[in-house]
């Protein structure tokens, strides 16, 4: 679960926290290979941001800016479908379909079953 501080410092600083989360992760965020290859808790950093740019774009609504050149931010349906994808690769699993909501719950059932 996303916790109230983490929620603030991305509401306050999106872009950059963003970053500071995703940028180690780039190769795994422009290909589903690479995402489903990560260790579990290297996918668990992305899963969590992809939640919290949910929380904060229905909450605040915070989310990707066409026309911010030069600091944008991922669009937080993209970001959550390319996890959800990620995940159904890695689970060797296409037929999981997304009930929406909170997605580290939806990606733990996804991985248990």
């Amino acid at each position: 679960m996303t916790d109230a501080k983490e929620l603030a410092l991305a509401r306050e600083h999106p872009r950059g926290t963003e970053r500071r989360r995703l940028l180690p992760y780039r190769a795994a965020l422009n290909d589903l290979a690479a995402y489903a290859a990560l260790g579990e808790s290297e996918r668990d950093v992305i899963v969590r941001w992809a939640e919290t740019r949910r929380r904060i774009k229905a909450e605040h609504g915070i989310d990707h800016d066409p026309a911010n050149l030069a600091d944008p931010l991922l669009p937080a349906e993209g970001l959550r479908a390319h996890v959800l994808a990620g995940e159904r690769l890695a689970a060797r699993r296409s037929d999981f379909i997304d009930p929406g909501g909170d997605l580290v719950v939806v990606v733990a059932d996804l991985r248990r079953s």
